[in-house]
């Protein structure tokens, strides 16, 4: 049977509170709150086994921080701390006052300048076609395509794809950047993606958590990528990539993998493969966590990154000079 998983978007809300401290809610205790917030987690949370996180010794460690006396801020302080340890983007506690974050750490440089790539790549009269910023870049004789997309939450249409694939249908290849894209609309993945799809392949399976176990997940569906639109690409693509490129980019460079002719170079992704979705505690403040895993056809779990297939930083001392090594390696490969 195949299922299709939703995202759930989670409202924001800000409200501004004239008192340094929220008073407690006196008809709702902050243990019914954790105690609903740590059993929800502990029976839909997807990836306990994958981060190696002992859930269990999480709720002792935090069940010691909570009392009946607690004031709000003082409860959302705890619990919010508590989720963090999932070390998961998608994980979110919003109250009126507050909402938690995951904030990635990483050892890696931004391997990003987009100054540098409009003074010695694409320069500045480069053309914005809806969310895609695209220029040609010559380089011993040939003609190359380039593609700046930022992020998934800006909508891409056919028209704009067609658009830019017909000013590239001459060019040798395409360099497709998706530096520091930090995920949004997962529609925008077959959109785009189905543009450099030679034919139907299958891109990555998905499942939910069904059951009582850490590892206990529902039979996987099967996402397949085919061919869409007027135009397909099927020449050399390097899709571009480093460390900030979280959600909905690491599901693309997951489906890309599925395509012989796009190579990723780069640094590997910020991860987030997990589809999040939302609940409710009982005293109102909602949240959210990842409830499926995704893996590639040969089983492959990148949650914490989608790696590259080239692997290139930036070398410091280049990008003072003016180059990007990224870029470099990229239409080194399409020169080949």
């Amino acid at each position: 049977m195949k299922r299709q998983l939703y995202l759930l978007v989670l409202p924001f809300l800000f409200i501004s509170c004239e008192k340094a401290m929220i008073e407690k809610d006196a008809a709702i205790s902050p243990i019914e709150n954790f105690e609903s917030l740590w059993n929800t987690v502990d029976q839909k949370y997807a990836f306990f086994d994958y981060k190696g996180i002992d859930w269990n010794e999480i709720h002792n460690t935090y069940r010691q921080k909570i009392n009946d006396n607690m004031y709000d801020e003082e409860l959302f302080f705890v619990l919010a701390n508590m989720i963090t340890e999932l070390r998961d983007g998608h994980t979110n506690l919003v109250s009126p006052f507050n909402i938690s974050r995951y904030t990635f750490q990483y050892s890696s440089p931004e391997n990003f300048n987009f100054r540098l790539l409009k003074d010695n790549y694409i320069g500045w009269d480069y053309n914005i076609t809806g969310p895609l910023i695209n220029a040609f870049i010559e380089r011993d004789e040939k003609l190359i395509g380039y593609i700046y997309y930022g992020s998934f939450s800006s909508n891409v249409s056919t028209w704009h794809i067609d658009y830019v694939l017909s000013r590239f249908h001459n060019t040798d290849g395409i360099i497709l950047d998706m530096r520091s894209n930090g995920g949004g609309n997962v529609t925008n993945i077959h959109t785009l993606g189905s543009r450099f799809a030679d034919t139907k392949r299958l891109i990555y399976t998905t499942a939910l958590v069904n059951g009582p176990g850490h590892n206990d997940f529902e039979e996987p569906s099967e996402v397949y990528m085919a061919p869409r639109g007027q135009r397909q690409y099927t020449k050399p693509v390097m899709l571009l990539t480093n460390r900030g490129c979280f959600s909905a980019t690491s599901f693309f460079s997951t489906a890309m993998k599925a395509f012989p002719h796009v190579i990723q170079v780069g640094d590997t992704t910020g991860g987030g493969l997990g589809a999040p979705s939302g609940f409710e505690l009982p005293n109102g403040w909602s949240y959210r966590f990842s409830v499926s895993e995704t893996l590639t056809p040969n089983g492959e779990n990148f949650e914490d990154g989608v790696p590259p297939d080239i692997s290139v930083w930036m070398d410091p001392e280049h990008e003072s000079a003016g180059i990007d090594d990224i870029m470099e390696r990229a239409i080194e490969e399409i020169l080949q």
